[in-house]
Formats: structure tokens, C-alpha cells, sequence
């Protein structure tokens, strides 16, 4: 089973000659209201190249010499690009170093932490001028994975170690700053959201669930994310709000969840089900599922999303037996990338209006 969200995504060095050919690259818009920045992988050869990309042209991220980079997520303030991922350097087990990495415009900027066997850097949400990150590290003297939140920087917010922990998304509202993961505890795979550390359960150790994303809405709290046990409920795309669970999809094929997004009181969110033997992308506003056009024969994914003055942008790739390529969906109807859906298979994007 190919699953977008949880492929092994490397980002690679390259010469100094293919930074020449990207200076070359004529940049066009991809919608005629803002810039869409993106972040993906070659789709020739899983390798990637240091860059993020605005509309199809490209941006070299600094990197040390000899290492490589998972990117996870991107985002855009203030004219500002931020990128987050891990570099990995050194070889695959006990000699391979990782390092939760910040990218601003580029620069390549460490998130301090303790002394660490593990890292890894999920999410990026700017708040005035803070910058959080949020993800996750396994102490140098421990096994269990620990929670985490980056303010400029430096460790702000974590988990106490009690339970291995991770961090998939996050979102500040105010002086307010929520978490939404899961933590795999003895018993099982346990969803939560955090409001400024202190957690709030959202399933059972019986049920497997994963929590994706996460955003606020004055005091209401809505978190995205998928359930996955057959044994017992299934599988289901589910949503809660306040903690209360509202099946988007259900059945007994995978699903898979991807992001939550609000705007003037609507709810957007998109991800992706097994439909007979292909995947299907869906989009849901307010509960009801919304057009999205696919044409192709094998697997569509999709699981980013951004909504912009009632304009909602999926993001998303898909399977053929011409290999894989991007997609962007506004409104439902898929757009031209102008040469960038066939260069790298996209992770995330965002958005800077005009």
C-alpha cells in the first residue's frame, strides 16, 4: 500500500550547475490572486533537490555538506518562507545523526534541544513575529519520544517522557498554543490534542487512531485525523469538535486523513479512501463532501489543504502508469503547475494572497 503522508522523502545536495539551470526557470503564476509556495521530492528518483519552490520556480534551502533532509512543512508570513524537516547525516542506524532543522528564506537555522538520539521537526505556524515548530526527539538517555514545541527556536513546550509522544500538527490563537498528535502507549494508539501542554484524550487505546491537524475557532477546537481498526469500529476520516467524534467517511477500505482548515465560520477538510482497488481524493466543507475532479485510473491522493477568500486549494498527487505527478485542485477543478507536477511530488504548500 503506497501512503503519501508516510513515505520516506530525502532531500539531497545538489551542484552548483543545476542551481545555474534554476536561475533559467521563467516563474508563472499559478492562480492570478496570490503565490503558492511548495515543498516535495524529485518524482524521477525519490532524491530531492535543497529547494523550496513559489508558483514553479525554485529556492535553494542552505544545507550542510553531505547530509540529506526529510521537508515536512511549509509556511509563508509576512513575505517570509519558513520550512521545516530533519536532516539526517552519517549512515542509516546507530551512526546516523538527525536534526530537527528551521528554514527562514532559505537559511538554515537549528532547533535547540538537550542532547538527542532523535529528532524530527512535523509543523510551522507563525504568530505575529514568533515562529513555533512543532515535532518531537528521543532523549540521548531514553527510549521513549517526547513531545515538542520550538518558539524562535528554542524548546518552549514538551511532554513530561511518561508515554512515547508525537506531534503532528499545531496552531496558536493568541497567547494559546494547541497540539495535535497521538501517543502509542502499552494498551494501544492513543489521539490527542494538547491546549498549552496539558493534554485532551480524543480516543481509546482499543481503537487505533491517528491525530493529523488541528485549528481553532475562538473556543472551539476542531482536530482532523483517521481511525484504523478493524477488529472492532473500522476505519473512518473523522473530525471532532470539542472533543466530540463526526464520521466524515466510514467503511472497512483505508482511510487516511490530512488537514482541517477554517474560514469565516466554515469547515474545510480534505484526505483520501480506498474506493474497489484505487485511492480516491475527497474534500469535505461543513460535512458535505465537495467535488473533486479525477479522471485518473489509478490512485489520487490528497492531503493538504488551504482555504482563501472562499477560494479552497487541495493539494494533492496521483498514480498512473506514467508514474506520479501533482496536482493542485481550486474549487474543485485541477490547475496548471506549469512544469512543477511533473518535477517533484509535492508534501505540503501555502499560500501569500496578494
Amino acid at each position: 500500500m503506497y501512503c503519501i503522508l508516510g513515505v520516506a522523502i530525502v532531500f539531497q545536495s545538489c551542484k552548483k550547475s543545476g542551481e545555474d539551470d534554476k536561475d533559467e526557470i521563467e516563474e508563472r503564476k499559478i492562480v492570478d490572486w496570490g503565490d503558492v509556495y511548495f515543498i516535495g521530492f524529485s518524482s524521477e528518483n525519490n532524491t530531492g533537490i535543497p529547494s523550496y519552490y513559489r508558483n514553479n520556480k525554485p529556492f535553494p534551502l542552505e544545507l550542510g555538506t553531505g547530509v540529506q533532509v526529510n521537508p515536512a512543512d511549509i509556511t509563508v508570513a509576512s513575505g517570509n518562507v519558513y520550512v521545516v524537516g530533519t536532516e539526517n547525516r552519517g549512515q542509516s542506524g546507530s551512526d546516523q545523526v538527525t536534526k530537527a532543522l528551521l528554514w527562514k528564506n532559505g537559511k538554515r537555522l537549528e532547533l535547540r534541544t538537550p542532547e538527542t538520539k532523535y529528532e524530527e521537526a512535523t509543523a510551522v505556524f507563525v504568530s505575529g513575529e514568533d515562529v513555533y515548530v512543532a515535532g518531537s526527539y528521543v532523549p540521548a538517555d531514553g527510549e521513549k519520544r517526547i513531545g515538542v514545541v520550538w518558539k524562535n527556536g528554542d524548546a518552549f513546550m514538551a511532554t513530561d517522557g511518561k508515554e512515547s509522544t508525537t506531534f503532528a500538527d499545531l496552531f496558536v490563537s493568541g497567547d494559546d498554543v494547541y497540539t495535535a498528535g497521538h501517543e502509542n502507549t502499552q494498551g494501544g494508539i492513543i489521539s490527542k490534542y494538547w491546549k498549552n501542554g496539558k493534554s485532551v484524550t480524543l480516543s481509546t487505546a482499543d481503537v487505533t487512531t491517528y491525530a493529523k491537524s488541528i485549528a481553532i475557532d475562538g473556543a472551539d477546537i476542531y482536530v482532523l485525523g483517521y481511525v484504523d481498526n478493524l477488529s472492532t469500529v473500522g476505519r473512518s476520516l473523522t473530525l471532532w469538535k470539542n472533543g466530540k467524534a463526526d464520521k466524515l467517511i466510514s467503511g472497512r477500505s483505508v482511510i487516511r486523513g490530512g488537514k482541517v482548515v477554517l474560514e469565516n465560520g466554515e469547515v474545510y477538510a480534505c484526505g483520501y479512501e480506498q474506493v474497489g482497488s484505487k485511492y480516491e481524493p475527497r474534500l469535505f466543507k461543513d460535512g458535505v463532501k465537495q467535488p473533486l475532479d479525477d479522471s485518473n485510473s489509478g490512485h489520487t491522493y490528497a492531503f493538504d489543504l488551504q482555504v482563501s477568500g472562499g477560494n479552497a486549494l487541495v493539494l494533492g498527487n496521483m498514480e498512473s502508469d506514467r508514474g506520479r505527478k501533482s496536482i493542485l485542485w481550486v474549487n474543485g477543478e485541477t490547475v496548471n503547475l506549469h512544469g512543477l507536477e511533473n518535477e517533484i511530488v509535492t508534501i505540503a504548500f501555502d499560500i501569500a494572497p496578494f
